[in-house]
């Protein structure tokens, strides 16, 4: 009964919310799912995996799964979290560098359209705009900071690095050639993820995945 007990572990609270969440929120889900679908680039193998509307909707999803890790604890509103974790990427294929703004203009006509309250869609929608881009050190409740962290968790990983090489082989480069796109798109941004971490937990899985990252590309460097 013991080893029966520790095989059938119970699962994480946060889990059980991230699976409500997502029934809960399906529409918006499916919304975000269609959104991506209108606005991806024709050629889907442009910025491969970025270009494919199912691998957006998939971080997305995860995003949301980390928030709902971060959060589990705290007191704060989880719906707001997850709406905001659902819908925080929208202009990622139109805006690039202002996805985050321009994107909380699109949820905030969503949200709007679904008579949400006022109060609850300003919420959502600054937590949307602060989550990255120009005003990425802005974010002040702790709502907005759960929402930055679980995006940036997503990208510092074997995870993340697991992406940039899907990119790096669609595009036919060689492994050197890949090992230098990794030391020039990533390395770079590994101190700017760390400054923007909130949360304790966060900041130890973000540590923990730069240290990742770095081992990783010096280990492929030596071996190449």
């Amino acid at each position: 009964m013991e080893l029966e007990g520790c095989l059938l572990k119970a699962e994480p609270k946060y889990m059980k919310l991230y699976r409500d969440f997502t029934v809960k929120y399906a529409d918006a889900i499916n919304f975000v799912r269609k959104y991506y679908e209108k606005t991806a680039p024709k050629d889907r193998f442009s910025s491969y995996p970025w270009s494919l509307p199912e691998f957006k909707i998939e971080h997305v999803l995860r995003v949301l799964r980390y928030c709902m890790m971060l959060a589990v604890r705290r007191k704060v509103d989880l719906d707001v979290i997850a709406l905001s974790a659902i819908l925080h990427d929208l202009a990622v294929y139109t805006s690039r560098k202002q996805h985050a703004i321009e994107g909380s203009k699109v949820a905030e006509k969503y949200l709007k359209e679904k008579k949400y309250p006022e109060e609850f869609v300003k919420k959502v929608v600054r937590a949307i705009a602060v989550h990255s881009g120009p005003l990425a050190f802005e974010a002040e409740t702790m709502e907005e900071k759960i929402l930055q962290d679980a995006d940036t968790i997503d990208k510092v990983s074997a995870f993340g690095i697991t992406v940039h090489l899907l990119h790096c082989g669609c595009m036919k480069h060689m492994p050197k050639e890949a090992l230098s796109k990794l030391k020039e798109r990533i390395l770079p941004r590994l101190e700017f993820y760390r400054k923007t971490m909130h949360t304790p937990e966060g900041k130890k899985i973000v540590s923990k995945g730069c240290k990742y990252v770095r081992t990783f590309i010096e280990r492929l460097e030596r071996e190449l």
